[in-house]
């Protein structure tokens, strides 16, 4: 006879993983593709509702609870059923299943309540068949510590209702109740050829093949979700490491621009030594004239005047373009104008920073998150026409009258 698996326990962190696994949304290492459609989810999800984590938020939300619910709180609990490798095989070749399944939900609902069991999905495409359900702790009455602290000799204050409702994954995860699951878990599956594991201190009167026969069993399932872990860990090591790559090119980049930026600086300054000459002893043609041989001497000095009347023109503060000049990444809210359409557009949290057209160039381009400006004010007013074109009706043409002989 084998062995009936029961694993319940408390996930930590990121749920919407745990339901892109489940959901098989993505594609786990220790899943056959091949199998994957044989899958079958056991509970139907309420209207409206499309996954596992919209259920559990579903049912939070309609349980009627009160009280201010934590951060850190666990929202649901994760049960896995399933039983020993050869057994479950000998269920799914004679063809019991299906009734195998129906009597796990049974178990689940009769459990925890048959609102609380939100999701359950039977896993095909691994190796051994297994079901995946989540249970949300929802519990009426008292605290388990109210008990305690009745007598406790502190200030008491007004009595809550005995039948408020209550999210604590931890009273029902009590010591107790956990033997309890174990023991009315293995009464359910006693007819299917599947007996509960060993019990405490019992296991050193079980012989020991049969033992490790049973820790052979529980630990198929926990291997398996071992290499989802391993997984898992590996993609969140290759997205850090992409990231320090990013750092590190984004770091070059900041350095160019500074040296580049301090570069002009030292260009700009002289520049206004210059013109400041200039006001002083010329005439307003004069001037001019000097300043035509200024731009022919200096080059960048005439493309950084361009960029300045772009952005004075598109409606940016002078301190604003000062911050552009000195290399820095600027966030702005509010409306930018296109000379070209003439028209406002609307901007949220943009980000505006200005870049070399290409390594050797002195040629600067304005850009709005990590887009020419120019390129984005084409895209923004298509896009307002094609909002307005379904509701302008089309001019009809005029007909002709005919004329009288």
């Amino acid at each position: 006879m084998g062995f009936a698996v029961l694993n319940i326990k408390k996930p930590k962190g990121n749920d919407a993983r745990t339901t892109a696994h489940i959901e098989r949304t993505v594609n786990p290492g220790n899943a056959d593709q091949n199998r994957t459609r044989l899958n079958e989810k056991l509970i139907e999800y309420p209207e409206g509702v499309e996954n596992r984590t919209q259920a559990i938020q579903h049912r939070i939300k309609s349980a009627g609870i009160t009280r201010k619910i934590r951060d850190n709180q666990v929202r649901a609990l994760q049960v896995i059923l399933s039983g020993t490798h050869e057994d479950m095989k000998r269920i799914q070749s004679a063809g019991k299943l299906d009734e195998w399944c129906k009597d796990n939900i049974e178990w689940l609902q009769d459990t925890f309540g048959k609102e609380n069991v939100v999701s359950a999905i039977l896993h095909m495409d691994e190796k051994t068949p297994h079901i995946h359900a989540t249970v949300v702790p929802i519990v009426k009455g008292e605290r388990r510590k109210a008990e305690a602290e009745k007598n406790n000799g502190k200030k008491k204050y007004r009595k809550k209702p005995k039948d408020n409702v209550r999210l604590c994954a931890d009273d029902v995860m009590t010591r107790d109740n956990l033997e309890r699951f174990q023991d009315t878990y293995a009464e359910k599956m006693q007819k299917y050829g599947l007996e509960r594991g060993i019990r405490g201190s019992e296991a050193r009167h079980i012989d020991t093949t049969q033992f490790y026969k049973m820790v052979y069993t529980e630990n198929q399932l926990l291997k398996e979700e071992n290499k989802e872990l391993v997984q898992e860990h590996q993609d969140i090591h290759n997205s850090v490491r992409s990231l320090y790559d990013m750092k590190d090119e984004a770091r070059e980049k900041f350095l160019d621009m500074d040296n580049y930026v301090k570069k002009r600086e030292k260009d700009v300054a002289n520049v206004e030594a210059y013109l400041d000459e200039l006001k002083k002893g010329y005439e307003p043609y004069k001037a001019q004239d000097d300043l035509n041989l200024l731009f022919s001497v200096f080059p960048h000095l005439s493309e950084r005047l361009r960029i300045a009347q772009l952005c004075k023109v598109t409606g940016l503060k002078i301190d604003t373009i000062k911050r552009l000049f000195n290399g820095e990444a600027v966030t702005v809210t509010g409306k930018l104008y296109s000379p070209e359409h003439k028209q406002d557009f609307n901007v949220q949290d943009a980000k505006l920073q200005l870049f070399k057209e290409s390594k050797d160039s002195d040629k600067l381009k304005l850009s709005i998150n990590g887009q020419n400006i120019i390129d984005w004010f084409k895209q923004k007013y298509q896009a307002l026409k094609q909002a307005i074109k379904p509701h302008i009706k089309p001019i009809q043409p005029e007909q002709k009258k005919g004329r009288g002989i």
